[in-house]
């Protein structure tokens, strides 16, 4: 049957047999690819376990429940085929998904293109809490996407002041994206949905399990070209977040808090240790978005003043005598003066020089 199969319905059977982030499936279809890993563990070559869940999902219905779970949220299964897969996965190599699972308006390649990770405490407090939402609302007028895990405390927060700020943000969740969880975020993924996406490895119907929040964190950092941390004790899951953004060579940046808070201890301490750039304002986290200025254009008087200015200072009776009956003088007056406006030039003691 394997051999029969396309790349995609061969990775969608595998995304519902495997555990999310396994690099030995991974390393298999990479080897292999898709339908051949498939056709090989379906033949009992390679680990037992996965070799048991393909036959298992074979003999099933579950293709059929997970593709029908899709459709009733208008989800679909994406590859590293479609123009819709961020490149920005293949920095996880091995460790990168098979497929991804995704519900929502927007395009997770287009989203992701310029995306800042903002990942934290769940027990967050208003402070952390109004520095997240903040954040989000400047990525939004940045018109970056924010990518975060959509739980409880900074993860929300970062999500509701993207869409507060009319932006788009990316869910990454670790459990099926037919699955509101936790419960009470039912209405934020649906706006979440409303224009950006929410994505899962797991299949349809997957509940959350303690080792997929985890494992979900290095999508996150992949996902993004930046993280910021806002609130994270000593032994925080965020900091898998970060240590992950580490490996990929991503920026980090941490939100201090007072030295007296054990919910900042975390980034405090990865500060200290060098592994986070400290911020020391919301806006200085977008400082790697800032496009260089673009190089200014000068018109043909303005690049002449400028040209003359290389080889030292001139008076405005300077310019007069070179350019002569050419140049009328309140048009010379006229346009140093916006030159200096400009912050090209300024008037010094010995006349007017490059700034």
């Amino acid at each position: 049957m394997a051999s029969q199969l396309t790349d995609r319905q061969a990775r969608l059977i595998i995304s519902i047999a495997g555990e999310p982030g396994d690099e030995r499936v991974g390393q298999a279809v990479a080897e292999f690819g898709a339908a051949a890993a498939l056709e090989r563990w379906q033949s009992g070559y390679g680990a037992d376990a996965m070799c048991k869940a393909i036959d298992r999902v074979l003999n099933s219905s579950l293709i059929e429940q997970a593709v029908k779970s899709m459709n009733s949220v208008r989800g679909r299964f994406i590859t590293p085929a479609d123009a819709e897969w961020p490149e920005s996965l293949s920095d996880l190599d091995t460790a990168g998904p098979v497929g991804l699972w995704c519900t929502g308006e927007g395009s997770l390649a287009e989203i992701t293109q310029r995306s800042l990770a903002v990942v934290g405490a769940r027990s967050a407090t208003t402070y952390g809490q109004r520095i997240a939402h903040e954040i989000g609302v400047l990525a939004a007028k940045e018109n970056l996407g924010v990518i975060s895990g959509a739980a409880y405390g900074i993860d929300a927060a970062a999500h509701r002041g993207a869409l507060a700020g009319l932006g788009k943000t990316v869910a990454i969740l670790a459990c099926g994206v037919d699955v509101a969880y936790p419960i009470s975020h039912r209405g934020l993924l649906s706006n979440i949905t409303d224009s950006g996406v929410v994505v899962s490895e797991a299949p349809p119907g997957s509940k959350p399990h303690k080792h997929r929040f985890l494992i979900r964190n290095r999508l996150i950092a992949a996902l993004s070209q930046s993280t910021v941390v806002v609130e994270a004790a000593l032994r925080s899951g965020s900091l898998s977040t970060s240590n992950w953004a580490h490996v990929l060579n991503r920026q980090i940046w941490g939100i201090p808090g007072p030295i007296t808070s054990a919910t900042s201890a975390g980034v405090h301490a990865a500060i200290r240790d060098n592994m986070m750039k400290i911020a020391t304002s919301t806006e200085e986290v977008f400082q790697d978005f800032k496009s260089p200025a673009a190089p200014m254009q000068l018109g043909l008087l303005d690049g002449a003043i400028v040209g003359l200015l290389a080889s030292g200072p001139k008076s405005t009776h300077d310019f007069a005598m070179h350019f002569g009956p050419d140049i009328d003088f309140p048009d010379l007056q006229a346009t140093l003066s916006l030159l200096e406006v400009r912050k090209v030039i300024t008037l010094s003691n010995q006349g007017w020089k490059l700034v």
